[in-house]
């Protein structure tokens, strides 16, 4: 009853969202729109001399609000997409808790708010290329200097503008993605920031495991220090992986197919492996569990369902990422 609950508060905060969303889109909209129309409809000396002097100014404006307006869409859509997952594992699979809990820690993201943040940053880009226009249009004639370079300055200004709301967008995906579960991401990326110009960081930072003989099967991963829950376990890893058709895997010798068969991911006809078994990282070497301490996010990456001790072994259930047969089997 307690996860349902739970649930259902947080669906109530997706549809909150979702209406915020709505409004800012049409915000995005309205305000460029009404920008436009009072300057070009009226017949007024002022409005008629504002869209004279600093008309690619307004325009930009209205571009950057419209931009702004489609980010806000896309995080609505992206809101909507939870809301409607978890509504259905809800009702279709009530009992997969992993399920709803990934979705759940997915919605809530920094990784999935990375549009709203950009919307902001455009909405605001906006606004600021039409006060750039009133400014330079009320520049007093006296300004002689400041006049006789006016085209160089406003090429100057209007191309500054979308640089940085560019590259300011740019640094905001890559710590939202980076820091996509830290309550203090930008906190987190500055001091990462210092540490890795101070020195090179030790090999040990952010390893919570190692390698050992295990009860359950050959090798295992076992906890070297107290792992928190919802700890991503294996960060950094940066490693890329390579999809290879499973019919290809038939014609190998039993050895060699033995190593896809213990190490890789069987999804929808095709195993996912490392670019080369050299690089097998600890992570591959999870052993299963039907009752794990370890899940699989939807990039396969490994976080703590709950708290670790150290001296525990770490433990996945392979049937909730892979459909190899010979893996959700096990007992």
């Amino acid at each position: 009853m307690a996860e349902a609950f739970d649930t259902k508060k947080y669906l109530e905060y997706l549809d909150k969202e979702m209406s915020i969303m709505g409004i800012l889109s049409a915000v995005s909209v309205i305000a460029p729109g009404g920008i436009l129309s009072a300057v070009l409809a009226s017949d007024k000396s002022p409005a008629n001399a504002l869209w004279n002097t600093s008309s690619f100014f307004i325009v930009a404006g209205a571009v950057m609000c419209i931009v702004a307006a489609l980010c806000f869409y896309r995080e609505r859509s992206n809101l909507a997409w939870f809301y409607g997952q978890i509504c259905l594992t809800e009702v279709l699979e009530s009992d997969d808790v992993p399920r709803t809990r990934e979705l759940l820690r997915q919605a809530d993201s920094w990784a999935t708010w990375w549009p709203y943040s950009w919307g902001f940053t455009f909405l605001i880009t906006g606004f600021i290329e039409f006060l750039l226009a009133v400014a330079l249009h009320l520049v007093p004639p006296h300004w002689s200097w400041f006049n006789s370079h006016l085209h160089i300055i406003k090429i100057t200004v209007f191309a500054l503008c979308p640089l940085i709301a560019a590259m300011t967008v740019g640094l905001q995906w890559y710590v939202l993605t980076y820091y996509r579960f830290s309550d203090h991401y930008w906190k987190d990326f500055g001091l990462d920031l210092i540490r890795r110009r101070r020195s090179v960081p030790a090999p040990h930072q952010t390893v919570y495991t190692r390698l050992q003989p295990s009860p359950i099967h050959g090798v295992g991963v076992f906890a070297i220090e107290h792992i928190p829950r919802d700890t991503y376990i294996f960060e950094p890893d940066d490693n890329s992986t390579v999809k290879i058709p499973a019919d290809e895997i038939e014609a190998l010798l039993s050895s060699v197919r033995r190593l896809y068969e213990d190490f890789c991911v069987l999804k929808d006809g095709e195993y996912e492996c490392p670019t080369s078994f050299n690089q097998l990282t600890p992570s591959w070497y999870l052993n299963h569990s039907r009752n794990p301490n370890v899940a699989a996010d939807d990039s396969l990456k490994f976080y703590a369902v709950r708290d670790i001790e150290a001296g525990e072994e770490l433990t996945a259930d392979y049937g909730s990422y892979s459909e190899n047969k010979s893996d959700s089997e096990m007992s």
